[in-house]
């Protein structure tokens, strides 16, 4: 967008915001599932955004977020602790909470949306060399020039999914929300579905690469169905990959799930925690992949799981198909040389775009992404399109972006004004 480049933000203040109540003894320590000691120890960001309200000024906007996130920190007091080895310290050191402003109209930001401008609004790619790398909750408000809004969060993965992060959202903004009677919030802990196991999480170590990569939204239009998306987003992914290599190599594609609608009885739908499972779908080393091939390989991936472990569920069955599943994690999650490496997680049917603090709701959600060959999925504002974040290595990305398979389907960085 035009000044973009001169964009500057100032970081107005840093406070800590630690629960309304003290954290009963009884509840210090919280014990990490099965699930999240497999999950890797970094941030999710996410980035809400909001127009302006004339009702409000900068400071009641603050001193109501700051209020209502100390209120139902008490509910979910993990997130005020800190991680510790094998669980959560419950101590209620807080949260990092900072007020930031940038020197641009928030119409101007969203008219073409600049994925690496997203990063400042995030408090963890900011400030990262003063926190606390144990914090499991980092928030920061950004106010612009007009009056606009952006709230940006960012949760530790090991304690949370999507899932868990959207109901947080929403949990806070219905308490913000709430004037004179408090409905009863509370978080739905998992961990006594899915204990803790105490032999060592064979994990490899996440260390984002450093590579040159540029990521890019594309909105599509009318999807059937998330599985659809997602094979037409690989299949030019993997087509880029190939095209830009002097020795073209297989690819595969990791996707995630979310376990809590699958598994029968269901989970509740604001289970507390990390509840994902993962499968791996690939393409052949040769050859442009069939686009239906990769359709039925990500339904069989999900209706397998259903087939094998959906019926007559236990548990204790649960519990032990992850124990087993734990040992093979790390080699399914493994990068080898000789095969390209695709990631891709929905986030549709979150209800993100419900969070409302009592100004209305967001106008765009947007996610940082430095992670390479990755694909998120969201659902659009208006619910009848699915938006794309890929984040590619940069020469792919240039290759992927004028596939003319894809252009057929999808617009590239369109504003969120025009889409929704």
């Amino acid at each position: 967008m035009e000044g973009m480049a001169t964009m500057e933000l100032e970081i107005m203040s840093r406070e800590i915001i630690k629960p309304s109540c003290p954290t009963p003894l009884s509840q210090r320590w919280y014990k990490l599932s099965l699930l999240d000691q497999m999950s890797y120890r970094m941030h999710i960001p996410i980035v809400l955004f909001y127009p302006s309200n004339d009702g409000y000024k900068f400071v009641e906007f603050s001193n109501e977020l700051k209020k209502s996130l100390s209120e139902i920190l008490t509910r979910c007091y993990p997130l005020a602790g800190r991680i510790g080895d094998g669980g959560i310290e419950c101590n209620d050191k807080g949260v990092d909470f900072f007020e930031a402003r940038v020197n641009c109209p928030l119409e101007g930001f969203l008219n073409h949306p600049e994925f690496e401008a997203l990063n400042l609004l995030v408090p963890d790619q900011i400030q990262s060399n003063k926190l606390d790398l144990s914090s499991t909750l980092i928030v920061q408000i950004t106010f612009f020039d007009c009056g606009g809004m952006a709230i940006g969060v960012s949760m530790c993965h090991k304690v949370a999914d999507i899932s868990t992060m959207s109901a947080f959202l929403n949990d806070w903004a219905a308490m913000a929300r709430q004037k004179e009677e408090k409905e009863e919030i509370s978080a739905q802990f998992i961990t006594s579905f899915f204990p803790p196991d105490h032999s060592p999480v064979d994990l490899p170590e996440y260390v984002p690469k450093k590579r040159n990569c540029v990521a890019r939204s594309h909105g599509v239009e009318n999807p059937t169905r998330v599985q659809v998306v997602t094979a037409l987003l690989y299949k030019c992914a993997d087509a880029a990959s190939k095209a830009s290599s002097d020795s073209p190599t297989a690819s595969d594609l990791v996707q995630m799930v979310n376990l809590r609608q699958l598994v029968i009885p269901p989970l509740p739908e604001k289970s507390f925690g990390n509840m994902a499972w993962c499968f791996k779908i690939s393409a052949q080393e040769e050859g442009e992949v069939e686009f239906h091939d990769l359709v039925a390989q990500l339904k069989e991936g999900v209706a397998g799981f259903r087939l094998t472990y959906g019926k007559s569920f236990s548990w204790d069955e649960l519990f032990r198909l992850m124990s087993d599943f734990r040992k093979s994690f790390g080699s399914l999650l493994k990068r080898t040389e000789n095969i390209v490496r695709f990631t891709c997680t929905s986030w549709c049917r979150s209800p993100l775009y419900n969070v409302d603090f009592g100004w209305g709701k967001p106008i765009w959600i947007g996610c940082p992404s430095a992670m390479w060959n990755t694909i998120i999925l969201m659902d659009t504002r208006s619910g009848d399109g699915i938006e794309a974040l890929v984040s590619l290595e940069e020469q792919n990305m240039n290759l992927f972006e004028h596939d003319e398979e894809l252009l057929r389907f999808a617009s590239l960085n369109p504003s969120p004004y025009e889409t929704h």
